[in-house]
């Protein structure tokens, strides 16, 4: 559960800390491509936010079922 709540706001500064790389190692904001390390930053900014939102939607699932989970283990 804790990491999970960690993995939110971690995985949303890993999508803005992609997007400032957008932005200075570019030429243009239409560009994906990084001129310095070659990687996808459209991707890597799409993959950031899909993780932070499983991480939220698993959160939100573990507290809805949170009983009958422990009802299951005892």
């Amino acid at each position: 559960m804790i990491l999970l709540i960690i993995g939110i706001p971690l995985f949303e500064f890993m999508a803005f800390n992609s997007m400032v790389s957008l932005k200075y190692e570019t030429n243009e904001l239409t560009d994906c491509i990084s001129l310095v390390s070659g990687i996808d930053l459209c991707k890597a900014i799409r993959t950031f936010h899909v993780l932070a939102i499983i991480c939220g939607v698993t959160f939100i699932g573990l507290l809805i079922f949170k009983k009958r989970i422990l009802k299951t283990i005892s």
